[in-house]
């Protein structure tokens, strides 16, 4: 009998102890929600993403020095993200200094000397602006600012682009002007 007492007592103990351990725990997340609404949720250095597609093939890949997610956005910020889109024959690879992923990673903005690169071909595109928004699921690139265009002896400058990398179309906005020498 003086078993099941002690027992019964060494139980109770324990429930009590776990019982304040997680009150406890429960009343200092609550004091860092308080004391700052703002805050790190998440954070990875050095990271790369590579996103499959349908038929289980890279669709795109992600790379970026730093990502931030914060409790109380929808998007994550990252540090010199490099992207690059994998879609069939076509094929570009975009940098810029800084960017945001939203949190259903179907949508990137980048901005900040953001640079679009061509691959795979002898002679490849170069595109160069301030800002780009692309929707990865369509993998469709477009920007509303200034966008100046160079490949072997074009240069091309536009306001605004839309860059459909699935069809391989580029389309240049507004204000297009342009200059051929290949000599």
């Amino acid at each position: 009998m003086k078993r099941l007492f002690s027992l019964t007592l060494i139980i109770i103990a324990a429930l009590i102890f776990w019982g304040s351990q997680t009150w406890e725990r429960s009343i200092s997340i609550d004091a860092i929600d308080d004391s700052d609404p703002h805050y790190i949720n998440v954070f990875i250095r050095n990271f790369t993403l590579t996103i499959m597609n349908d038929e289980g093939q890279p669709g795109y890949s992600l790379k970026a020095r730093l990502l931030e997610h914060y409790n109380d956005n929808e998007f994550a910020i990252m540090d010199a993200p490099m992207l690059e889109l994998l879609q069939n024959e076509h094929r570009w690879t975009i940098v810029a200094k800084s960017g945001e992923i939203a949190d259903d990673n179907q949508h990137i903005s980048l901005r900040d000397e953001v640079v679009i690169e061509q691959q795979d071909v002898p002679e490849p595109i170069r595109l160069e602006t301030a800002q780009l928004d692309i929707d990865l699921l369509r993998q469709i690139a477009t920007s509303s600012r200034q966008v100046s265009i160079t490949q072997q002896g074009l240069q091309v400058k536009s306001q605004g682009l839309i860059l459909d990398n699935i069809n391989g179309q580029l389309e240049f906005l507004n204000n297009v002007e342009g200059s051929y020498d290949r000599f």
